[in-house]
């Protein structure tokens, strides 16, 4: 009976133990910026480039001239709540349809897709002035479609919204309730759509590439991935966890039943 007491005792330790050893993460792992020198000075890079305007954004376009029934017309679009499409026209905005284009009262058909909102205002002022619809025209564009899309291990996946059309990436982090404990702080992957192509990039939080511009301030559109580290596969894969208990604890009744039988 004795020699089974003990075996159970060494099986409770053994399990214990193993238990802790699994569930540990060190807190190196868990903190940012670690590799980087305390009291260090990082460069700020240039500005953050422009975001260019991709298909399927909505966009607001606002006009003022100097005639109110014309500057009516042209604003007709920007009445309204968003979310309702029609043809290539979102009530409150422009949706860039398939050919990368939108369709204004009065002006037409203009190419959007590849062009700054810079670029597209000037666009438009010169179409308006060219086909003389308005003197001294006004045009602000904006993206209201402007959204990043966080997944993985972070408390509140999903899509951030950004009205004010930029976003850095420990803002689009904390908007999604920061990393759990199970995110793997070295290997983050960013995915940008540029064109026609899907760029991937990955970065550690702990050193300070995450500064760079492309990283750093993010784009519409832009993806952001957390992957899981080893605790989270282990802790995920209960068969794994499981098994080695459920053998033991028999083990144990076969111990006790000999012993008792004995």
């Amino acid at each position: 009976m004795k020699k089974a007491l003990s075996y159970l005792f060494t099986l409770i330790l053994g399990l214990t133990f193993i238990a802790n050893l699994n569930s540990c993460v060190s807190t190196k792992q868990l903190a940012y910026f670690n590799s980087i020198p305390r009291d260090s000075t990082i460069k700020i890079q240039g500005q953050p480039v422009e975001t260019v305007i991709s298909k399927s954004d909505v966009l607001q376009i606002v006009f003022s001239t100097l005639d109110p029934a014309t500057t009516a017309i042209l604003n007709s679009v920007n009445s309204g709540s968003s979310g309702i499409i029609s043809s290539n026209v979102v009530t409150g905005g422009y949706l860039v349809d398939e050919t990368g284009t939108i369709k204004l009262p009065l002006i037409g058909s203009i190419k959007a897709e590849g062009l700054t909102k810079r670029q597209l205002a000037t666009a438009i002022t010169d179409m308006v002035l060219t086909k003389k619809i308005a003197l001294d025209p006004i045009v602000t564009v904006r993206i209201v479609s402007y959204k990043i899309t966080v997944l993985g291990e972070v408390n509140h996946p999903g899509v951030v919204p950004v009205p004010n059309e930029h976003i850095t990436l420990p803002e689009a982090l904390g908007a999604a309730g920061d990393l759990t404990i199970y995110g793997k702080r070295t290997n983050i992957t960013l995915i940008r759509e540029v064109g026609d192509k899907r760029i991937f990039k990955h970065f550690s939080l702990n050193s300070d590439q995450m500064f760079d511009k492309d990283i750093y301030n993010l784009q519409n559109q832009d993806v952001i991935y957390v992957e899981p580290n080893k605790t989270r596969a282990a802790s995920a894969d209960v068969t794994t966890q499981l098994l080695p208990t459920a053998i033991s604890v028999v083990s144990l009744l076969i111990v006790l039943y000999v012993q008792l039988k004995n």
